[in-house]
């Protein structure tokens, strides 16, 4: 018989504010402590709300797969900028659009995505070039983040936007994630309605989202066919029941979900990655040598990437270190059993793929960088759902083959041309916004190759 949802175990709070205050202080620390401390379901006090943390491989099944249908979304602060996309909605709307959108993300329309990732890789190392003659600091974040914002660009609108759109899409997009990740993690805020200055600059920043966006949609249902990219598959998706084609607001959230997907992870993972091997260099000469091997030198196309194994290993334990989405909820719908516990319908349930990577049942010595994790024999006898980098299930991330093939493109190129390394003095550590992130800057050297 499970026990009541009383018997969760739940760390003491403050009143009035429960464990808010040691959640937003440190919230990647304080989830590993409670779970270290309170086992793999947790109940914690957030003031007015109460929220249970999922850690457990066979709870993150039965919430993404076995009953993820009676686990809904509800993001009502990113619904300003996702609308009602992929990543925000529910039921048959949600079912319909991903069903409309599936086609753009088949496996030849992705492939064909790699020169676009190629062309613009080059562009970027051709400035590491100069950074590397006048042994220049470089942001590898900044860079990176930029690199991926090009490619989603070209591969969403062709060439409709100019490079100072796109610059001003990738700014705006950026901050306004970064406020509303602010908003979920504080305790006193004002309403959006007040004209603070942050409240003024979102407003400023998500209306030139949308004054570009609708723009593009308008441009292109005016000349449908002449263009082979995302926007083009949304602009002329048609619902396979009733014919009707997206609404301009429908493919404004869908855009809006793909940019945030698109380019938020590759540029995170791929910053992690060289920081992480700069700090472990056997790893890196085991990674050169297959580049070495397998490419010559040469730009990898993707019927390349299968003989690439250990730099998927690596970009597998990058991704379980420092998963992108390190928090995510959901509410039931119904009563549902979790473990030894039953859980009320309305109850919020969240799942921290940042916690359930490190759990000692499933991953050893968590903490370190170890990329042989990730060989087959070793992948082939863990629980499946010890590892969700890109969650599991129905809901699993669309666009998750575009950002490995992207990473899995873009690190040889980095590597096969440059060393890139540490620079001592600029320490940096995982920050839990939108995204998990190196922080607070990622500058590290760039060296040229022989």
């Amino acid at each position: 018989m499970p026990l009541s949802v009383n018997a969760i175990p739940k760390p003491k709070g403050l009143p009035g504010v429960g464990v808010a205050p040691r959640l937003l202080n440190d919230p990647l620390d304080f989830l590993l402590c409670i779970h270290r401390h309170y086992g793999d379901l947790v109940k914690l006090p957030l003031g007015k709300h109460t929220m249970y943390l999922a850690v457990h491989p066979d709870m993150i099944k039965r919430i993404t797969q076995e009953n993820w249908k009676n686990y809904i979304k509800q993001y009502t602060t990113m619904e300003d900028i996702l609308g009602q996309g992929l990543v925000t909605s529910n039921g048959d709307h949600w079912l319909r659009q991903r069903r409309l959108i599936q086609p753009a993300f088949h496996h030849q329309r992705i492939t064909q995505m790699a020169t676009v990732m190629v062309e613009e890789a080059e562009r970027m190392l051709e400035r590491w070039e100069a950074y590397a003659r006048h042994r220049q600091p470089v942001d590898i974040q900044a860079e990176l983040m930029l690199l991926a914002e090009k490619i989603i660009v070209r591969t969403m609108f062709s060439t409709s936007l100019s490079d100072t759109e796109a610059a001003q899409v990738g700014k705006a997009f950026n901050d306004t994630l970064n406020w509303v990740a602010g908003q979920q993690f504080r305790l006193l805020q004002p309403p959006r309605s007040w004209p603070t200055p942050a409240n003024r600059r979102y407003y400023r920043n998500l209306a030139l989202l949308e004054q570009i966006v609708y723009r593009l949609i308008n441009e292109r249902q005016q000349r449908q066919g002449e263009y082979d990219d995302l926007l083009e598959m949304l602009v002329s998706a048609r619902d396979a029941d009733t014919g009707e084609p997206m609404s301009p607001k429908q493919i404004r959230d869908e855009v809006m979900t793909i940019f945030l997907a698109g380019h938020e992870t590759t540029a995170g993972t791929l910053s992690w990655i060289l920081h992480l091997l700069a700090h472990h260099g056997d790893s890196e000469r085991k990674l050169r040598a297959e580049y070495a091997a397998a490419l010559g030198g040469r730009n990898p196309t993707p019927t390349d990437l299968p003989q690439l194994t250990y730099s998927r290993m690596v970009i597998d334990e990058t991704l379980r270190l420092y998963p992108p989405t390190w928090l995510l909820s959901r509410t039931l719908v119904g009563p549902d059993t979790l473990g030894d516990y039953d859980l009320p319908a309305g109850a919020t349930v969240a799942l921290s793929p940042y916690v359930t990577h490190r759990h000692p049942e499933f991953w050893p010595n968590a903490e370190s960088f170890d990329p042989e994790r990730f060989h087959p024999e070793t992948v082939a006898g863990r629980h499946k759902f010890a590892y969700v980098p890109f969650l599991s299930g129905p809901r699993q991330c669309i666009g998750n083959n575009v950002a490995l093939m992207e990473m899995q493109i873009v690190l040889p190129m980095i590597l096969q041309r440059f060393h890139v390394s540490a620079i001592p003095g600029y320490p940096v550590a995982p920050v839990a916004k939108a995204t998990l992130r190196p922080g607070p800057r990622q500058w590290m050297e760039v060296r040229r190759v022989g």
